[in-house]
């Protein structure tokens, strides 16, 4: 489990007692929400908001006074441009930190929401296409197993092993379309699916798992979750953002 997984029970947790209330499509709006108010509650919080005015009033002055140069005067004129870039500088560098420290949570559920609303494993009885680097490497589906979370049997599929004539068995532990060999990222970010063992030459499997639909209606690309999910974010956002004056 990586740094931003830590929140993943909390998630799964509030996530199964919405279920019971309200489909895919309503919690994902539920989540946005959430991660709407809490992202700007944060940088508003953190962020020096009077500071952030007056820099801003700033920046509009010499906007201003740019825009009303006639130009006859050529030095005044860089002069007045090198003010305005100085100010939109110091703009950037006040809200950067806050705004990135805010982001944090919503990268975490972004995460989350990644595993639990991307993919499904295969309905029982199935089994997906699986392919593998090196292409030549010999991999197989040869059992299945109950998914972390969700319906359907998750793949366990049998490698070759650094001896020679020896393999390996892995199990893809939840809907996750990759196998990999721990990264050095996977601190930051892991897979909840499980990790190639270090005794097999293969460096990646990839599964084709069914992608999961939270609208029934419309193009394939707007029936799962990251649609939806960003675009109440950012409405939510702006909204949020204009009804307490968030600079």
């Amino acid at each position: 489990m990586g740094i931003f997984d830590w929140p993943a029970p909390a998630f799964h947790l509030f996530d199964s007692l919405m279920a019971g209330l309200i489909g895919p499509f309503g919690r994902v709006l539920v989540w946005a929400a959430l991660c709407a108010v809490i992202s700007m509650a944060l940088y508003m919080l953190l962020s020096p908001q009077k500071r952030i005015r007056a820099v801003k009033d700033d920046l509009a002055a010499s906007r201003r006074a740019l825009a009303a140069d006639d130009g006859d005067d050529f030095e005044a004129g860089m002069a007045l441009a090198k003010k305005q870039l100085a100010q939109s500088l110091k703009l950037v560098a006040v809200v950067v930190g806050p705004a990135v420290a805010a982001s944090l949570p919503a990268l975490a559920l972004i995460v989350w929401l990644g595993g639990q609303y991307g993919y499904a494993c295969p309905a029982s009885g199935t089994s997906p296409n699986i392919t593998a680097e090196p292409a030549d490497a010999t991999v197989q589906q040869v059992d299945t197993t109950p998914p972390l979370w969700g319906e359907g049997d998750c793949p366990v599929v049998e490698l070759p092993a650094m001896d020679a004539g020896q393999t390996v068995r892995v199990s893809l532990d939840a809907p996750i379309p990759v196998l990999h060999h721990r990264e050095w990222w996977n601190v930051l970010i892991g897979n909840p699916a499980g990790y190639l063992p270090d005794e097999t030459p293969v460096e990646r499997v990839e599964f084709d798992l069914p992608v999961q639909e939270i609208i029934a209606a419309g193009p394939g690309w707007t029936r799962t979750w990251e649609l939806t999910f960003f675009a109440a974010l950012i409405l939510v956002s702006l909204g949020v953002k204009k009804g307490f004056r968030i600079e």
